[in-house]
């Protein structure tokens, strides 16, 4: 294992490989963080990889797993055990949606989401808050999405993931605080990214934020201790009260075309 980078710790990034994952990556990477990337898709980590040492001049490491096997999360600290990577920050942003009504979606692909959303999720908290715990500083990103505050038809399942991922993050940073690790909750809105297309939406989408603008605010706002961020305007939208989003929620799906 060649070294470029003289710094022991790395920050580990799921879904690394596209959207917002892939823009985080390229974050910490122009601030000279080493990286451990973790996806599926090898030959893209790969491509990443190269690409980000060569021109940064950072350790890039690659794990290219599935990470909705059960086993999957306990395999990826392992491999930083037994490499000796010392993950001072971890980024769980890998995620998948589904669009449709609910009852007319494939169970078992529902359950696979829940799987990436949360179980994932949680079980890489739980293996690698220890260490963390032992750096000077340390660091946990979980990624939701503004759906987390309010239901969401047609996206029931990846709504409740969300919601889920919210309500932890918050209550792990209160069981934390008093910790060396920052831990904070990205909600971000509509994103250019494959995820719409990806989860059966081909609805039109505007006023999308970029995946460079997300990252920023994103990384910005967690070395800055912030218990939930929201890029863009999102934050206006988490305050509006629930009965009146909920109306205009209903309004815009009732255009979807199922």
């Amino acid at each position: 294992m060649n070294l470029l980078n003289n710094s022991e710790n790395y920050t580990l990034v799921t879904g690394a490989s596209s959207g917002i994952g892939k823009a985080i990556t390229k974050e910490f990477a122009e601030r000279g963080h080493n990286l451990v990337l973790v996806a599926r898709n090898k030959k893209v980590l790969e491509e990443l990889a190269n690409q980000w040492s060569t021109y940064y001049k950072i350790n890039v490491l690659v794990v290219s797993i599935n990470l909705q096997e059960e086993n999957a999360a306990k395999s990826i600290y392992e491999w930083c055990q037994t490499h000796n990577i010392k993950v001072d920050a971890l980024i769980n942003n890998a995620g998948i949606g589904l669009f449709g009504a609910f009852e007319k979606l494939s169970i078992d692909e529902q359950i696979k989401m829940i799987a990436l959303n949360v179980n994932s999720l949680v079980r890489l908290a739980y293996y690698f808050v220890p260490d963390l715990k032992k750096h000077k500083k340390g660091y946990i990103l979980n990624v939701a999405s503004i759906a987390a505050f309010y239901p969401l038809p047609y996206y029931s399942v990846y709504g409740a993931t969300k919601a889920f991922v919210l309500s932890f993050t918050e209550a792990l940073r209160h069981e934390l605080r008093h910790s060396t690790i920052t831990v904070s909750c990205l909600c971000p809105g509509d994103t250019n990214t494959n995820f719409f297309n990806n989860a059966g939406n081909t609805n039109k989408k505007r006023s999308l934020m970029s995946p460079k603008s997300v990252a920023k605010v994103a990384i910005d706002s967690l070395f800055d201790n912030q218990s939930v961020i929201f890029p863009g305007n999102m934050k206006l939208v988490s305050k509006v009260p629930r009965f009146i989003l909920k109306k205009i929620i209903a309004r815009r799906v009732s255009k979807y075309k199922l």
